[in-house]
């Protein structure tokens, strides 16, 4: 979620006039009134943030925080540094924020959760030099000065690194490191030799998953069904339709007879004829249920359960009377 930059209206609570222009920089505005211009560039600031153009939106705050200094506008200009890759300038941009007495704890608040945002955005290089009397590092173009097993902190981003001894260039390398990334440079001690260790970070604690269910267990190690299964559904299904069309015919022919032989019946054989009529019936009715459920389960066993890309084998024999099916599921 993208964190929106704070209001100009609270910005304008407690605006304090500039003794001089921030850090040598000077607006652009026409206006004489610098209130006024610190303004515009601090709306044009925000809307550049806004629309995700944090360059701009930085150029901006730097403006108006040149024109009229700020605890709001310096919190915003952080905002846009750490979103261009600079965490080491917006964690200097927070630490005015924070020691300002006037900064109201909300804004606070915020400044503190970007700090800990812009410190786990540092890259970060360790130098392990065989001996450090003799050998000198440079960063960026710039002599550094190293304690033993001191780790520099660093925005990530293109770095250039020499490593010196007496006049001898040992490494002089371009490293380009990620936001957090820790790296660790050793010199060997006479091969000279330069090993690049890429330090792992701290591993990210994981929530625990809750455990499914062991019918949702089960229903995840389940494997397909083959063919064998949809085949012999649509089997049973054209069986148990040929016998309820069969029972249908016979139940009809049944009730012909019966209206035919009707005027010579006694009454108890045509009582007799009417049970032996029913009885086809409902024989009928649960050939015809065991059809249409049989139907709707093969229909089922083929789109959701049956692999028809398998290559699993299945046979079914018939044997004086059972059916045998075998085969790899």
């Amino acid at each position: 979620m993208r964190r929106r930059v704070v209001a100009w209206q609270l910005a304008m609570l407690a605006l304090v006039p500039a003794a001089a222009r921030a850090q040598g920089q000077l607006a652009d505005c026409a206006e004489q009134d610098a209130t006024a211009c610190g303004r515009r560039h601090f709306e044009a600031g925000t809307r550049a943030f806004e629309r995700g153009d944090y360059a701009e939106a930085s150029v901006e705050f730097q403006t108006a925080l040149a024109q009229r200094p700020h605890r709001v506008v310096r919190f915003n200009l952080a905002l846009s540094l750490l979103r261009i890759g600079r965490p080491s300038a917006a964690l200097a941009e927070l630490a005015q924020v924070l020691s300002d007495p006037a900064t109201e704890k909300e804004l606070h608040d915020r400044a503190t959760r970007e700090q800990r945002s812009a410190e786990q955005a540092l890259s970060r290089i360790t130098f392990r030099l065989s001996d450090p009397t003799r050998e000198r590092v440079e960063l960026d173009g710039k002599l550094v000065d190293l304690a033993v097993g001191q780790e520099l902190l660093l925005d990530p981003g293109n770095h250039h690194v020499r490593v010196i001894s007496n006049s001898s260039v040992v490494l002089d390398q371009e490293l380009d490191l990620g936001p957090g990334e820790r790296i660790e440079l050793r010199v060997g001690e006479r091969s000279r030799r330069i090993d690049v260790v890429v330090v792992p970070v701290a591993p990210v604690v994981v929530p625990p998953v809750a455990k499914p269910s062991p019918a949702a267990a089960a229903r995840s190690e389940s494997k397909p069904l083959t063919p064998t299964w949809f085949y012999a559904g649509v089997g049973a299904t054209v069986a148990l339709t040929g016998l309820t069309v069969w029972s249908g015919i016979d139940t009809n022919k049944a009730y012909s007879r019966y209206q035919r032989d009707l005027p010579e019946l006694t009454q108890a054989a045509a009582d007799d004829r009417v049970e032996n009529g029913h009885a086809r019936e409902r024989r009928t009715n649960l050939l015809l249920a065991g059809s249409l459920v049989c139907g709707a389960g093969a229909a089922v066993l083929g789109i959701w359960f049956v692999d028809f890309s398998g290559k699993s084998s299945a046979t079914v024999g018939l044997a004086p009377g059972h059916i045998a099916v075998s085969g790899r599921f």
